[in-house]
């Protein structure tokens, strides 16, 4: 009797909790759990990729709300680093395919540079030759524009690189190391 007491005890417990993972009014991420809880969007070239606004009813955020958002995803999280020239294809892909006006990045200002805050290489850039200024990107137009974001087409120049202060908002694109 004292093992059946101990088993029902067990699957009460296991169904509450379950329970509370579909309680209306909490906000979780859609899809099946995988490793750390996250569905990730995409998988390609060694990376997962979450978009935010598939997840969060098409919020913004800040640049630095943005990084926040994805290392609180939990696993190895990060704004997209853009290591290479497919990459750079791959995420202008996604940028043109969702029709987004833009979308943050995890490229931050470093000295006179950039860096990816993921760590990976800043080998390759796709910055726009035109911006705000019509100047050639980075411009540093607005003063301490310390964020980098790919912009889609947002001064008739297709989808490419533009630095931006952080405090505009965007939505993102995550990453992590599969």
């Amino acid at each position: 009797m004292m093992k059946f007491v101990l088993l029902a005890t067990v699957v009460g417990l296991a169904a509450c909790q379950f329970q509370q993972f579909r309680s209306p009014g909490r906000q979780f991420f859609r899809g099946p759990p995988q490793r750390f809880g996250v569905q990730a969007d995409d998988v390609r070239g060694g990376s997962e990729y979450y978009y935010s606004w598939r997840h969060d009813g098409g919020r913004t955020y800040t640049g630095n709300a943005a990084a926040s958002l994805c290392t609180s995803l939990g696993g190895g999280w990060q704004p997209v680093g853009i290591s290479s020239p497919d990459e750079v294809a791959y995420i202008n892909s996604i940028v043109g395919r969702e029709r987004l006006q833009y979308t943050w990045t995890g490229g931050i200002r470093s000295g006179n540079g950039f860096r990816w805050q993921n760590g990976e290489p800043f080998s390759v850039a796709d910055w726009s030759h035109t911006g705000g200024f019509r100047r050639p990107q980075p411009d540093n137009r607005e003063g301490q524009e310390n964020c980098l974001a790919i912009l889609n087409n947002f001064y008739n120049d297709g989808i490419k690189w533009h630095d931006v202060a952080c405090h505009h908002v965007k939505p993102v694109i995550c990453e992590r190391r599969a």
